[in-house]
């Protein structure tokens, strides 16, 4: 009786696992591109000499403005925009510009970092580079886009 059970038990396995097998299943989600950034008032973007590009600081995001766009990194996935509100196309990897390639996210915030910090310290008075973002197309909320005496590139 025992052995009954052990070869039933056996031939239910065997068949429970080629349906298993035999059974395709993928799974597809597509959200989109991230919500808009929603912050009080637009944000500075302060330049960092080492990836030559100009990053937001005092704000949760990680946004980034280089060659006349926007991109913001979220979830893995980089997205550009004309602003910083959006509306935000996804990037392939290889096609972001050269310093957003060069550095891990990670490395980017401490650059970040570094530059937040001289800028809180000096920044306005002792002619940092930075700039006020622009929100978008739509001009609701646009910052003034002034680069303080430099031109944003």
């Amino acid at each position: 009786m025992r052995r009954l059970i052990v070869l039933s038990s056996v031939i239910w396995l065997a068949v429970f696992a080629g349906s298993a097998q035999a059974a395709d299943v993928r799974i597809n989600v597509n959200i989109g591109a991230p919500p808009p950034i929603i912050v009080r008032s637009a944000p500075t973007m302060v330049f960092l000499p080492e990836p030559a590009l100009y990053v937001a600081v005092g704000i949760p995001y990680d946004l980034y403005f280089v060659g006349g766009r926007y991109y913001h990194y979220r979830g893995n996935s980089w997205y550009w925009g004309n602003g910083y509100g959006g509306p935000w196309t996804p990037v392939v990897y290889t096609s972001l510009p050269y310093g957003l390639r060069k550095f891990k996210p990670a490395r980017l915030h401490e650059f970040r970092e570094r530059e937040y910090r001289v800028y809180r310290v000096s920044g306005r008075d002792r002619g940092s580079r930075y700039f006020v973002a622009d929100y978008g197309p739509s001009g609701k909320g646009r910052g003034n886009g002034r680069a303080n005496g430099h031109k944003k590139h």
